[in-house]
């Protein structure tokens, strides 16, 4: 049952990801921020003497970012229309320390204590089961290798209930926003030590977001509605008359014994 409830979910996420993949790669600059970048590769602490794998790399941002600063990165992403954006974007950017895989980040097909960095960046809020997940990452990270997840979290019940009701109807393979202790708290148990946490605001512009999206058929105004019903700024806030989503990203890093 619980295979089965994996592969179905898994099915969402190849069916919006390869509708996703170039609208998320080309019309939401805020993916590519890079001050963002540089606060990720500062925190986790990458340099040239590192192999790093992106787990769920998506369309390659953070993969390439990282790539010029380490000696040699992998991204694996499920959904082939996503490695495809990556690829472009690794010739657009002429990097050559580069290779991709399609793949489930479930089964990563590499061997045990490959990298000495492994990292993912906004998945781990579509996977049904983050730990299992994150053992993976554990395991093919070298000792005294770095593991980190950066993802968008929740900061009270509120928040958590409006943003992950907002993003579900927004994208279907959605599942939930963890709270940062929560991400912390995992990390710990998966037997990374010495860890460290960062944090920053994500502010993308709501109707370039949903613009990006394929929700279901009228979920576009019932999303519209809830945001605009935000009037203490819960999920967004408004800048000159427009409004934006507001997302707290942290980034956890932990070292693997």
């Amino acid at each position: 049952m619980k295979s089965e409830h994996q592969f179905e979910h898994n099915k969402l996420i190849m069916n919006q990801f390869s509708k996703q993949a170039v609208p998320f790669a080309k019309k939401v600059p805020e993916h590519s921020n890079e001050a963002a970048f540089r606060l990720i590769i500062e925190t986790i602490g990458i340099d040239k003497s590192d192999t790093a794998l992106d787990v769920a790399c998506g369309p390659g941002m953070l993969s390439c970012a990282v790539a010029q600063v380490a000696g040699h990165v992998e991204g694996i992403d499920l959904v082939p229309a996503m490695i495809e954006q990556a690829r472009l974007l690794q010739t657009q950017k002429k990097l050559v320390n580069m290779d991709w895989k399609i793949g489930d980040v479930l089964h990563l097909p590499f061997p045990d204590s490959s990298f000495s960095v492994v990292l993912t960046r906004f998945s781990f809020h579509h996977f049904l089961d983050p730990q299992l997940v994150l053992r993976e990452m554990v395991r093919v990270c070298k000792p005294k290798g770095k593991v980190a997840i950066i993802d968008a979290y929740t900061i009270s019940e509120a928040h958590g209930h409006l943003h992950n009701l907002i993003e579900k109807l927004r994208d279907d393979s959605h599942v939930r926003a963890l709270y940062l202790s929560e991400i912390e708290d995992m990390v710990k148990e998966a037997g990374l030590r010495h860890l460290k946490s960062e944090s920053y605001r994500l502010e993308i512009e709501f109707e370039r977001q949903l613009k990006a999206s394929f929700p279901h058929e009228g979920d576009d105004k019932k999303i519209r509605q809830l945001v605009m019903d935000d009037k203490e700024g819960i999920v967004s806030c408004r800048k000159d008359g427009v409004v934006y989503l507001v997302y707290p990203i942290g980034i956890v890093v932990g070292q693997k014994l």
